[in-house]
């Protein structure tokens, strides 16, 4: 990583503080994830866990993580009573949260047991029972299933026995969402409950289907038995998983969210599952997602020290110019100050920047403007010029 550049990032320092310098966040990072044991312990030996970047752990979703190391590896002594106060009442929230979601899983699991449903998990649901060390160490959001088409409809029925109660945003209507392996969102009944989606594959989205050959389907023969909150379910392989996360992570998130602790999943994974890094650079360069997963490792390899990916990286580096460019939208600096690119003109010229061929670029520019038939009457419910003319209208405008 280029320090000269983050220390320039003024706004960092601004944030978290003298103390908590890009140069000590970094190097903390690559001693929480490494794998030597012994790593954690000579950080605190020679810097300090302050406030400041207690609060830049939490920011990124990461504080729990910290606090179950340190207690595991017995060196609260070498924190502040004040900071690990703000660490413990961190891991705590979100253990009590993680529990909760463990039983939830647990119920959902079994009720589509019970239907001859075994889905896929992906996303924070394995990767908190798999690749963490606890499960309250990697908070979530929602849980996430992939099932087939006739697993789907299996599935909607069991949810809706139990409780829970679909609903979508009149932007994403359910056609347009299956028309490009989008997610069903379903609400638990009570308060302990959250947020289940129900989804048609791991590779989601209008600019993965329109632009790659990423496809759920290729997945399938290579998928893993595992055991998850005590009911069984099935998980990516090591490879598939790593190219889901850095994926969802460029193109879906533009490494706006979360960060830096996405990042953390990526090294977690590779550690924990040995990912073969050569075949994987074949699989994304065979998908037309060599850029974005590029990106990803580059990133990883920067921030959180993720020497493992160098055979990959050779293998996915864009020219020169295409990385100066994706490093002007993102780099370092930016996930380590959170930044957020999700919205306005930034977010679809860095999702163009990162299509591997221009041609796919092009078409990507085109349909955004002049839709597929299809997507249209998915997306308004019907075509017909009018309606064409009212989208093309928006996306001129920048509406959509």
């Amino acid at each position: 990583m280029n320090i000269e550049s983050l220390a320039s990032m003024t706004h960092i320092a601004q944030h978290t503080g003298s103390a908590a310098a890009p140069q000590a966040i970094v190097s903390f990072v690559q001693a929480l994830v490494s794998s030597r044991p012994q790593a954690l312990s000579e950080w605190l030996a020679t810097h300090r866990l302050d406030a400041a970047l207690a609060a830049w752990l939490h920011g990124q979703g990461m504080a729990p993580f910290v606090f179950y190391r340190l207690r595991q590896d017995q060196l609260q002594a070498a924190v502040s009573s004040a900071v690990l106060a703000q660490l413990q009442h961190a891991y705590y929230l979100a253990a009590s949260r993680a529990a909760l979601r463990a039983r939830e899983l647990t119920t959902v699991l079994q009720a589509l047991a019970a239907h001859g449903v075994v889905p896929v998990l992906f996303k924070g649901a394995v990767l908190a029972h798999t690749v963490y060390p606890n499960y309250a160490c990697r908070p979530m959001s929602d849980l996430d299933l992939w099932l087939s088409d006739a697993e789907i409809e299996v599935a909607i029925h069991v949810l809706a026995q139990i409780g829970y109660v679909q609903r979508f945003k009149p932007a994403r209507p359910a056609a347009l969402q299956a028309l490009h392996e989008g997610e069903f969102k379903f609400y638990g009944p009570t308060p302990d409950t959250g947020l289940i989606e129900l989804h048609r594959g791991v590779f989601a989205g209008q600019w993965l289907h329109r632009t790659t050959r990423a496809r759920s389907s290729e997945t399938c023969e290579r998928l893993a038995p595992v055991v998850i909150a005590g009911q069984p379910a099935k998980m990516l392989s090591p490879e598939d998983a790593l190219l889901q996360l850095a994926l969802h992570l460029a193109v879906n998130h533009q490494f706006s969210y979360p960060w830096v602790r996405g990042l953390v999943d990526i090294a977690l994974l590779a550690r924990q599952q040995p990912v073969d890094w050569v075949l994987a650079a074949e699989r994304a360069r065979a998908w037309r997602v060599a850029t974005p997963t590029w990106l990803a490792l580059d990133l990883a390899l920067s921030i959180v020290g993720l020497s493992e990916a160098r055979p990959a990286l050779a293998r996915l580096a864009p020219s020169p110019l295409r990385r100066w460019v994706l490093h002007l939208f993102v780099n370092p600096g930016t996930l380590l100050q959170r930044r957020n690119i999700t919205t306005g003109p930034l977010r679809f010229l860095f999702l163009l920047a990162m299509v591997d061929r221009p041609l796919d670029a092009g078409r990507l520019l085109g349909r955004a403007v002049w839709p597929e038939e299809a997507w249209l009457a998915a997306r308004y419910g019907t075509g017909g010029l009018r309606v064409r003319a009212r989208h093309t209208f928006n996306a001129m405008r920048g509406r959509l």
